[in-house]
């Protein structure tokens, strides 16, 4: 019982924390003043995900922080990439839809900036949130993911690619490939000196070998090391983690003290992990001592519970906050959209009212031909680009963001509006160069015919 009342008080706590952290506040202080798209899309991921002590509300506080600044700060890359990591968040806690949703607005904006850090960081999130309904989708995404990174030159959210479409590989039983990203993810870890979940990815290779290969010892001695690597990390979220790894793969094998000695392990951090790890710390708990005892079986079956109850509560608070941030969202795009309409309507009235009085004044004041010309190309360019305007983003879905097609589709509209803009220009050309020689004519014959008058008059 008192376990369940610490837990409850726990859960309390955290879902009324608020964005208030020294160390959190001092990276997003560095952020705001990083003038570069991969300094700043660094602290965003030190925030989020190396700040330990933040409890997931928190996080999702310091998202919303990060997001307004970027929105704020005109910074495309950056809300691309918040905008997904928040999807990352929703789509974790239980809801994959409204989180792939929330991913896909940013890859929408990533497809137009192009930066090759966020489109793989992007990409990786959306392989997340396909992980648990679409094995083949998650895989594409993280494979994509992985593509991008390379170019980019982010080794440290490319070795956790490389990972994540490791273990979808272990799920399909393709154990070469899940072994050939594994082995990937650790080799560059070493290579870069990426101290960040290394744990994790010895975790995942100690998997491979010890259930899959048949390595025992091999698999071993990749676990132990993740157990030392956890240790020196600082994750609870990790730490936990691995040492529940552990402890599975030993209760496989009917190895009991071995798996309850690295259990108890997780245990003692279980405080400050994530619920979710907290759930598989109970739910080996309960393999185990269906084994051995059933009455400490029953004891865990209803700890187990107790989590899974906090965590659907937790769960329903955070998808809160994320729907919440995602409305918001849809409602700036709407307001964005109308004054877009809006600026469109006054572009379209002012090129209509600059015809007629273009029109207008040339019936009248303007004479010279080559004013005339020069006003007829400036027609010209002024509705190329409002039509360039009209119909880039249309262009953009159907060409998908291909330059080249991009580009023949401007020529061929340039094509129509080129010889419409010859025959035009010579018919307005002439009509008010003639109508100006009337005028002129007419000027001339009045004031001959006042000059006769005056004549007459005179004699």
């Amino acid at each position: 019982m008192k376990i369940i009342f610490i837990s409850v008080c726990f859960c309390f706590l955290a879902l009324s924390g608020n964005a208030q952290n020294k160390t959190a506040d001092s990276i997003f202080f560095r952020l705001q003043e990083n003038k570069t798209d991969t300094g700043r899309i660094g602290l965003m991921n030190q925030i989020l995900y190396y700040v330990y002590e933040l409890t997931q509300e928190e996080r999702i506080d310091y998202s919303k922080k990060i997001l307004n600044f970027s929105r704020k700060d005109n910074d495309k890359v950056l809300e691309s990439v918040i905008r997904a990591e928040l999807g990352y968040i929703l789509a974790i806690n239980g809801n994959a839809l409204e989180g792939t949703e929330l991913a896909y607005s940013g890859l929408d904006m990533a497809k137009k900036h192009r930066n090759s850090t966020a489109l793989g960081i992007i990409y990786n999130d959306l392989g997340v949130c396909f992980r648990e309904n679409d094995a083949n989708k998650s895989i594409s995404l993280f494979l994509t993911a992985i593509s991008y990174l390379e170019k980019g030159g982010d080794d440290m959210n490319l070795s956790s690619s490389y990972s994540n479409v490791s273990k979808k590989y272990i799920e399909k039983l393709q154990i070469d490939s899940a072994l050939f990203y594994a082995q990937k993810s650790y080799e560059l870890s070493l290579s870069r000196h990426i101290i960040n979940n290394n744990s994790s990815i010895l975790l995942n290779l100690g998997n491979i070998h010890y259930t899959y290969l048949h390595n025992k010892a091999i698999g071993l001695e990749y676990a132990r090391k993740a157990t030392q690597e956890a240790m020196t990390e600082g994750s609870p979220d990790d730490y936990v983690r691995v040492f529940t790894g552990m402890a599975k793969l030993f209760e496989k094998d009917n190895q009991i003290d071995s798996a309850l000695f690295y259990i108890n392990k997780a245990l003692s951090k279980k405080e400050k992990a994530r619920y979710r790890a907290t759930l598989e710390v109970y739910d080996v708990y309960k393999s185990i001592y269906r084994k051995i005892n059933s009455d400490s079986a029953l004891k865990y079956y209803a700890l187990y519970e107790t989590v899974v109850d906090t965590i659907d509560k937790m769960s329903d608070a955070q998808q809160q906050q994320l729907l919440s941030i995602k409305k918001e969202l849809e409602f700036d795009n709407a307001d964005q959209q109308r004054k877009q309409n809006i600026q469109y309507a006054l572009l379209a009235l002012g090129i209509i009212t600059f015809v007629i009085l273009f029109l207008a004044l040339s019936r009248r004041h303007i004479t010279n031909t080559k004013v005339i010309q020069f006003l007829g190309v400036v027609a010209l360019l002024v509705v190329f680009e409002f039509l360039n305007l009209l119909l880039h983003p249309f262009l953009e879905r159907i060409t998908h963001h291909n330059p080249i097609l991009m580009l023949l589709a401007l020529v061929c509209i340039a094509a129509l509006l080129v010889p419409l803009h010859h025959k035009l220009e010579k018919w307005a050309t002439h009509k008010l160069v003639e109508k100006n020689k009337q005028i002129r004519l007419a000027a001339a014959k009045k004031t001959i015919e006042q000059l006769e008058k005056d004549n007459s008059k005179i004699n």
